[in-house]
Protein backbone atom coordinates (compact mmCIF):
# COMPACT_ATOMS: atom_id res chain seq x y z
CA UNK A 1 0.00 0.00 0.00
CA UNK A 2 1.39 3.39 -1.00
CA UNK A 3 2.03 5.93 1.73
CA UNK A 4 0.04 9.13 1.66
CA UNK A 5 2.14 11.99 0.35
CA UNK A 6 2.43 15.24 2.29
CA UNK A 7 3.00 18.91 1.61
CA UNK A 8 5.31 20.60 4.12
CA UNK A 9 4.52 24.31 4.31
CA UNK A 10 6.18 27.36 5.75
CA UNK A 11 3.77 29.70 7.54
CA UNK A 12 4.67 33.41 7.32
CA UNK A 13 4.94 34.70 3.77
CA UNK A 14 3.61 31.41 2.40
CA UNK A 15 0.16 30.91 3.95
CA UNK A 16 -0.30 34.25 5.68
CA UNK A 17 0.98 37.76 5.06
CA UNK A 18 4.57 38.27 6.20
CA UNK A 19 4.76 40.54 9.25
CA UNK A 20 7.91 41.04 11.28
CA UNK A 21 7.51 38.94 14.43
CA UNK A 22 3.76 38.45 14.07
CA UNK A 23 2.70 38.41 17.72
CA UNK A 24 -1.07 39.06 17.84
CA UNK A 25 -3.87 36.86 16.48
CA UNK A 26 -5.51 39.78 14.68
CA UNK A 27 -2.28 40.40 12.73
CA UNK A 28 -2.67 37.09 10.92
CA UNK A 29 -4.13 37.51 7.43
CA UNK A 30 -4.26 34.82 4.75
CA UNK A 31 -2.40 35.62 1.55
CA UNK A 32 -4.43 35.90 -1.67
CA UNK A 33 -4.64 32.49 -3.27
CA UNK A 34 -3.57 30.66 -0.10
CA UNK A 35 -6.98 29.19 0.71
CA UNK A 36 -7.59 28.13 -2.89
CA UNK A 37 -4.15 26.55 -3.05
CA UNK A 38 -4.53 24.60 0.18
CA UNK A 39 -8.01 23.43 -0.78
CA UNK A 40 -6.67 22.25 -4.12
CA UNK A 41 -3.88 20.32 -2.39
CA UNK A 42 -6.40 18.65 -0.09
CA UNK A 43 -8.51 17.60 -3.06
CA UNK A 44 -5.42 15.94 -4.50
CA UNK A 45 -5.39 13.71 -1.41
CA UNK A 46 -2.28 15.27 0.12
CA UNK A 47 -1.56 15.79 3.81
CA UNK A 48 -0.72 19.31 5.01
CA UNK A 49 1.75 20.11 7.79
CA UNK A 50 3.27 23.45 8.68
CA UNK A 51 6.83 23.85 9.98
CA UNK A 52 7.62 27.36 11.13
CA UNK A 53 10.56 29.14 12.80
CA UNK A 54 9.25 31.49 15.49
CA UNK A 55 12.32 33.11 17.03
CA UNK A 56 10.08 35.87 18.42
CA UNK A 57 9.42 33.49 21.32
CA UNK A 58 13.11 33.08 22.08
CA UNK A 59 13.58 36.83 21.75
CA UNK A 60 10.81 37.49 24.27
CA UNK A 61 8.42 39.26 21.87
CA UNK A 62 5.61 36.81 22.63
CA UNK A 63 5.17 33.43 24.35
CA UNK A 64 3.81 29.97 23.54
CA UNK A 65 0.27 30.69 24.84
CA UNK A 66 0.14 33.72 22.50
CA UNK A 67 1.37 31.55 19.65
CA UNK A 68 -1.42 29.06 20.40
CA UNK A 69 -3.95 31.90 20.00
CA UNK A 70 -2.36 32.87 16.69
CA UNK A 71 -2.63 29.31 15.45
CA UNK A 72 -6.21 29.07 16.67
CA UNK A 73 -6.97 32.01 14.41
CA UNK A 74 -5.13 30.35 11.53
CA UNK A 75 -7.14 27.15 11.99
CA UNK A 76 -10.38 29.19 12.19
CA UNK A 77 -9.65 31.13 9.01
CA UNK A 78 -8.83 27.94 7.15
CA UNK A 79 -11.86 26.10 8.57
CA UNK A 80 -14.05 28.89 7.17
CA UNK A 81 -12.58 27.94 3.78
CA UNK A 82 -13.22 24.22 4.43
CA UNK A 83 -9.52 23.48 4.95
CA UNK A 84 -7.88 21.57 7.77
CA UNK A 85 -4.17 21.30 8.51
CA UNK A 86 -2.86 17.99 9.79
CA UNK A 87 -0.38 19.62 12.17
CA UNK A 88 1.81 22.62 12.94
CA UNK A 89 5.39 22.23 14.19
CA UNK A 90 7.21 25.17 15.76
CA UNK A 91 10.82 26.03 16.54
CA UNK A 92 10.77 28.71 19.27
CA UNK A 93 14.53 29.30 19.37
CA UNK A 94 16.73 32.15 18.18
CA UNK A 95 19.05 31.56 15.21
CA UNK A 96 22.17 31.35 17.38
CA UNK A 97 20.74 29.07 20.06
CA UNK A 98 22.21 25.99 18.40
CA UNK A 99 18.98 23.99 18.43
CA UNK A 100 18.25 21.10 16.08
CA UNK A 101 14.65 22.09 15.33
CA UNK A 102 15.16 25.40 13.54
CA UNK A 103 14.83 25.14 9.77
CA UNK A 104 16.80 24.10 7.79
CA UNK A 105 17.66 21.58 10.52
CA UNK A 106 15.69 18.37 9.96
CA UNK A 107 14.36 17.53 13.43
CA UNK A 108 10.82 18.87 12.95
CA UNK A 109 10.49 17.49 9.42
CA UNK A 110 11.58 14.04 10.56
CA UNK A 111 9.23 14.25 13.55
CA UNK A 112 6.33 15.17 11.28
CA UNK A 113 7.17 12.31 8.92
CA UNK A 114 7.28 9.82 11.81
CA UNK A 115 4.05 11.01 13.41
CA UNK A 116 2.10 11.21 10.15
CA UNK A 117 3.72 8.24 8.43
CA UNK A 118 5.06 9.81 5.24
CA UNK A 119 8.32 9.57 3.37
CA UNK A 120 10.12 12.95 3.50
CA UNK A 121 11.75 12.35 0.12
CA UNK A 122 8.27 12.02 -1.43
CA UNK A 123 7.05 15.27 0.13
CA UNK A 124 6.54 18.66 -1.49
CA UNK A 125 8.18 21.46 0.53
CA UNK A 126 6.78 24.95 -0.08
CA UNK A 127 8.16 28.17 1.36
CA UNK A 128 9.31 31.71 0.66
CA UNK A 129 12.84 31.51 2.05
CA UNK A 130 16.13 29.72 1.50
CA UNK A 131 15.75 27.72 4.72
CA UNK A 132 12.59 26.11 3.33
CA UNK A 133 14.30 25.17 0.08
CA UNK A 134 17.35 23.82 1.91
CA UNK A 135 15.13 21.82 4.28
CA UNK A 136 13.49 20.07 1.36
CA UNK A 137 16.64 19.50 -0.62
CA UNK A 138 18.36 17.79 2.31
CA UNK A 139 15.82 14.96 2.19
CA UNK A 140 15.37 14.87 -1.58
CA UNK A 141 11.88 16.39 -1.51
CA UNK A 142 10.42 18.46 -4.34
CA UNK A 143 10.87 22.13 -3.44
CA UNK A 144 8.68 25.04 -4.51
CA UNK A 145 9.59 28.67 -3.86
CA UNK A 146 6.56 30.95 -3.62
CA UNK A 147 7.19 34.53 -4.67
CA UNK A 148 5.07 35.87 -1.82
CA UNK A 149 6.70 36.99 1.44
CA UNK A 150 10.46 37.06 0.93
CA UNK A 151 10.22 34.80 -2.12
CA UNK A 152 10.78 37.50 -4.75
CA UNK A 153 14.03 38.51 -3.03
CA UNK A 154 15.14 34.92 -2.64
CA UNK A 155 14.46 34.30 -6.33
CA UNK A 156 17.32 36.69 -7.13
CA UNK A 157 19.79 34.55 -5.20
CA UNK A 158 21.56 32.04 -7.41
CA UNK A 159 22.42 29.79 -4.48
CA UNK A 160 18.74 29.22 -3.63
CA UNK A 161 18.41 26.05 -5.72
CA UNK A 162 14.68 25.34 -5.76
CA UNK A 163 12.88 22.97 -8.14
CA UNK A 164 10.01 25.30 -9.06
CA UNK A 165 9.32 29.00 -8.52
CA UNK A 166 5.61 29.90 -8.42
CA UNK A 167 3.60 33.04 -7.77
CA UNK A 168 1.72 31.72 -4.73
CA UNK A 169 0.18 28.65 -3.12
CA UNK A 170 -2.54 28.51 -5.75
CA UNK A 171 0.09 28.25 -8.49
CA UNK A 172 2.05 25.73 -6.41
CA UNK A 173 -0.99 23.46 -6.24
CA UNK A 174 -1.32 23.50 -10.04
CA UNK A 175 2.33 22.49 -10.45
CA UNK A 176 2.00 19.71 -7.88
CA UNK A 177 -1.13 18.39 -9.60
CA UNK A 178 0.79 18.11 -12.88
CA UNK A 179 3.64 16.35 -11.12
CA UNK A 180 1.27 13.87 -9.49
CA UNK A 181 -0.43 13.19 -12.81
CA UNK A 182 2.95 12.52 -14.39
CA UNK A 183 4.16 10.11 -11.70
CA UNK A 184 0.76 8.42 -11.50
CA UNK A 185 0.85 7.24 -15.12
CA UNK A 186 4.30 5.85 -15.90
CA UNK A 187 3.17 4.38 -19.24
CA UNK A 188 2.66 7.87 -20.63
CA UNK A 189 5.62 9.62 -19.05
CA UNK A 190 6.83 11.19 -22.28
CA UNK A 191 3.39 12.40 -23.28
CA UNK A 192 2.47 13.76 -19.85
CA UNK A 193 5.84 15.46 -19.49
CA UNK A 194 5.35 17.00 -22.91
CA UNK A 195 1.89 18.25 -21.88
CA UNK A 196 3.28 19.71 -18.66
CA UNK A 197 6.08 21.48 -20.49
CA UNK A 198 3.64 22.77 -23.10
CA UNK A 199 1.39 24.13 -20.35
CA UNK A 200 4.37 25.84 -18.72
CA UNK A 201 5.36 27.44 -22.02
CA UNK A 202 1.87 28.73 -22.73
CA UNK A 203 1.33 29.92 -19.16
CA UNK A 204 4.67 31.71 -19.04
CA UNK A 205 4.21 33.49 -22.36
CA UNK A 206 0.63 34.48 -21.60
CA UNK A 207 1.39 35.80 -18.11
CA UNK A 208 4.45 37.64 -19.37
CA UNK A 209 2.36 39.24 -22.13
CA UNK A 210 -0.35 40.13 -19.61
CA UNK A 211 2.21 41.98 -17.52
CA UNK A 212 3.31 44.04 -20.52
CA UNK A 213 -0.30 45.02 -21.15
CA UNK A 214 -0.57 46.16 -17.52
CA UNK A 215 2.69 48.10 -17.87
CA UNK A 216 1.29 49.92 -20.90
CA UNK A 217 -1.76 50.91 -18.88
CA UNK A 218 -0.08 51.81 -15.59
CA UNK A 219 3.53 52.82 -16.26
CA UNK A 220 3.34 55.13 -19.28
CA UNK A 221 3.59 58.38 -17.24
CA UNK A 222 6.64 57.16 -15.33
CA UNK A 223 8.33 55.93 -18.54
CA UNK A 224 7.88 59.38 -20.08
CA UNK A 225 9.11 61.08 -16.90
CA UNK A 226 12.21 58.88 -16.86
CA UNK A 227 12.87 59.80 -20.50
CA UNK A 228 12.67 63.49 -19.60
CA UNK A 229 15.24 62.97 -16.81
CA UNK A 230 17.60 61.16 -19.17
CA UNK A 231 17.27 63.71 -21.97
CA UNK A 232 17.83 66.60 -19.55
CA UNK A 233 20.99 64.99 -18.19
CA UNK A 234 22.49 64.48 -21.64
CA UNK A 235 21.47 67.93 -22.85
CA UNK A 236 23.21 69.52 -19.88
CA UNK A 237 26.43 67.58 -20.41
CA UNK A 238 25.74 64.96 -17.76
CA UNK A 239 26.01 61.19 -17.92
CA UNK A 240 24.04 58.11 -16.96
CA UNK A 241 25.08 55.72 -14.18
CA UNK A 242 23.41 52.32 -13.81
CA UNK A 243 23.43 49.74 -11.01
CA UNK A 244 21.77 46.42 -10.18
CA UNK A 245 22.51 42.82 -9.22
CA UNK A 246 22.38 39.52 -11.10
CA UNK A 247 20.00 39.76 -14.03
CA UNK A 248 19.60 43.45 -13.24
CA UNK A 249 23.37 43.86 -13.57
CA UNK A 250 23.11 42.34 -17.06
CA UNK A 251 20.32 44.83 -17.82
CA UNK A 252 22.58 47.68 -16.70
CA UNK A 253 25.29 46.59 -19.12
CA UNK A 254 22.75 46.09 -21.92
CA UNK A 255 21.22 49.54 -21.41
CA UNK A 256 24.61 51.26 -21.14
CA UNK A 257 25.63 49.61 -24.41
CA UNK A 258 22.44 50.81 -26.12
CA UNK A 259 23.07 54.41 -25.10
CA UNK A 260 26.77 54.32 -25.88
CA UNK A 261 26.12 52.68 -29.27
CA UNK A 262 22.63 53.21 -30.68
CA UNK A 263 19.18 51.66 -30.53
CA UNK A 264 17.80 52.63 -33.96
CA UNK A 265 20.03 51.40 -36.75
CA UNK A 266 18.67 53.93 -39.21
CA UNK A 267 19.62 56.84 -36.96
CA UNK A 268 23.24 57.96 -36.97
CA UNK A 269 24.19 59.67 -33.74
CA UNK A 270 27.14 60.16 -31.39
CA UNK A 271 27.53 57.93 -28.38
CA UNK A 272 25.82 58.97 -25.15
CA UNK A 273 27.84 58.66 -21.90
CA UNK A 274 26.40 55.73 -19.93
CA UNK A 275 28.36 53.73 -17.35
CA UNK A 276 27.25 50.41 -15.86
CA UNK A 277 28.65 50.33 -12.32
CA UNK A 278 28.52 46.52 -12.49
CA UNK A 279 31.44 45.89 -14.85
CA UNK A 280 34.70 46.70 -13.03
CA UNK A 281 35.37 43.30 -11.47
CA UNK A 282 38.65 44.40 -9.89
CA UNK A 283 36.96 47.21 -7.98
CA UNK A 284 33.83 45.19 -7.16
CA UNK A 285 35.73 42.25 -5.69
CA UNK A 286 38.27 44.39 -3.89
CA UNK A 287 35.74 46.71 -2.27
CA UNK A 288 33.27 43.96 -1.45
CA UNK A 289 36.06 41.90 0.11
CA UNK A 290 37.39 44.79 2.20
CA UNK A 291 34.30 46.84 2.99
CA UNK A 292 31.23 44.74 2.16
CA UNK A 293 28.97 44.22 -0.83
CA UNK A 294 26.32 46.77 0.19
CA UNK A 295 28.55 49.72 -0.62
CA UNK A 296 29.84 48.78 -4.08
CA UNK A 297 27.54 51.13 -6.02
CA UNK A 298 27.43 53.89 -3.43
CA UNK A 299 31.22 54.19 -3.60
CA UNK A 300 31.23 54.54 -7.38
CA UNK A 301 28.39 57.05 -7.41
CA UNK A 302 30.27 59.21 -4.94
CA UNK A 303 33.49 58.98 -6.97
CA UNK A 304 32.07 59.30 -10.49
CA UNK A 305 28.78 61.14 -10.09
CA UNK A 306 28.29 64.86 -10.62
CA UNK A 307 25.29 67.15 -10.21
CA UNK A 308 23.22 66.93 -13.37
CA UNK A 309 23.89 63.22 -13.96
CA UNK A 310 21.11 60.63 -13.84
CA UNK A 311 21.21 57.30 -11.96
CA UNK A 312 19.15 54.27 -12.94
CA UNK A 313 18.80 51.61 -10.23
CA UNK A 314 17.34 48.25 -11.27
CA UNK A 315 16.00 45.80 -8.66
CA UNK A 316 13.24 43.29 -9.37
CA UNK A 317 12.43 43.09 -5.65
CA UNK A 318 12.90 46.80 -5.06
CA UNK A 319 14.86 46.01 -1.91
CA UNK A 320 18.49 45.60 -3.01
CA UNK A 321 20.48 47.32 -0.28
CA UNK A 322 23.41 48.34 -2.49
CA UNK A 323 21.02 49.95 -5.00
CA UNK A 324 19.16 51.80 -2.24
CA UNK A 325 22.44 53.16 -0.87
CA UNK A 326 23.49 54.29 -4.33
CA UNK A 327 20.20 56.17 -4.69
CA UNK A 328 20.65 57.91 -1.33
CA UNK A 329 24.17 59.00 -2.30
CA UNK A 330 22.93 60.27 -5.66
CA UNK A 331 20.41 62.48 -3.88
CA UNK A 332 23.17 63.93 -1.70
CA UNK A 333 25.18 64.85 -4.79
CA UNK A 334 22.28 66.31 -6.78
CA UNK A 335 21.74 63.44 -9.21
CA UNK A 336 18.21 62.58 -10.34
CA UNK A 337 17.27 58.96 -9.79
CA UNK A 338 15.14 56.48 -11.73
CA UNK A 339 14.10 53.11 -10.34
CA UNK A 340 13.06 50.05 -12.37
CA UNK A 341 11.48 47.38 -10.16
CA UNK A 342 8.62 45.05 -9.28
CA UNK A 343 5.88 46.10 -6.91
CA UNK A 344 6.12 46.42 -3.17
CA UNK A 345 9.78 47.32 -2.65
CA UNK A 346 11.44 50.19 -0.80
CA UNK A 347 13.12 51.53 -3.94
CA UNK A 348 9.79 52.80 -5.27
CA UNK A 349 9.60 55.28 -2.38
CA UNK A 350 13.23 56.44 -2.65
CA UNK A 351 13.71 57.41 -6.31
CA UNK A 352 12.62 60.58 -8.11
CA UNK A 353 10.94 58.52 -10.82
CA UNK A 354 9.69 54.98 -10.11
CA UNK A 355 8.78 52.59 -12.90
CA UNK A 356 7.16 49.96 -10.69
CA UNK A 357 5.83 46.93 -12.54
CA UNK A 358 2.67 45.33 -11.08
CA UNK A 359 4.23 41.91 -10.47
CA UNK A 360 6.49 40.00 -8.06
CA UNK A 361 7.49 37.30 -10.53
CA UNK A 362 11.19 37.90 -11.21
CA UNK A 363 11.18 36.40 -14.70
CA UNK A 364 8.17 38.37 -15.89
CA UNK A 365 9.56 41.56 -14.38
CA UNK A 366 12.90 41.09 -16.15
CA UNK A 367 11.20 40.40 -19.47
CA UNK A 368 9.03 43.51 -19.21
CA UNK A 369 11.95 45.64 -18.00
CA UNK A 370 13.88 44.80 -21.15
CA UNK A 371 11.09 46.37 -23.22
CA UNK A 372 11.11 49.46 -21.01
CA UNK A 373 14.89 49.76 -21.28
CA UNK A 374 14.68 49.62 -25.08
CA UNK A 375 11.98 52.28 -24.96
CA UNK A 376 14.03 54.61 -22.77
CA UNK A 377 16.86 54.50 -25.30
CA UNK A 378 14.58 54.80 -28.33
CA UNK A 379 12.61 57.73 -26.91
CA UNK A 380 15.82 59.52 -25.93
CA UNK A 381 17.17 59.10 -29.47
CA UNK A 382 13.97 60.41 -30.96
CA UNK A 383 14.05 63.54 -28.81
CA UNK A 384 17.76 64.31 -29.10
CA UNK A 385 18.52 63.31 -32.68
CA UNK A 386 15.47 62.53 -34.81
CA UNK A 387 14.23 66.03 -34.02
CA UNK A 388 17.58 67.53 -34.87
CA UNK A 389 18.68 68.61 -31.40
Amino acid sequence: MNQKRFVVLDRDGTINVEREYLSQPDQLELLPGAANGLRHLRKLGLGLVVITNQSGIGRGFFDLPRLDLIHQRLHALLAAEDIQLDDIYVCPHRPNDGCRCRKPQLELLLKAAQEHHFNPSEAFVIGDNTVDIELGRQVGATTLLVLTGYGAQVAEQIEANWDYAVDDLESAAVVIEHLLMDTGNRTTTVESTHDLLQDRVLTHLQESADLKHKVAQLCLPSILMATDFIVEAFQEGGKMLLCGNGGSAADCQHLAAEFMSRSTKELERPGLPAIALTTDTSFLTAFANDRGFDGIFERQVRALGKPGDVLIGISTSGNSENVLRAVNTAHEIGIKTIGLMGKGGILETKVDCAIALPSRNTQYIQEALLSIEHLLCDLTEQILFARGE
